[in-house]
């Protein structure tokens, strides 16, 4: 392929920047649930448990 047409850009850099939206959002939410458990944790450390 000696060169790709500008349609063809759009489709595979979309396909690109979805894949990188995903890994990122994987990366995220691991994250988030990590300091979510360290958050409660302290929480539950400092004030007891919550009244429900």
């Amino acid at each position: 392929m000696a060169g790709w047409t500008q349609s063809e850009l759009f489709l595979y850099g979309g396909i690109a920047l979805m894949g990188t939206a995903c890994a990122l959002g994987a990366v995220s939410a691991l994250v988030f649930r990590i300091t979510g458990k360290r958050l409660k944790r302290r929480l539950e450390q400092d004030y007891g448990k919550p009244r429900r």
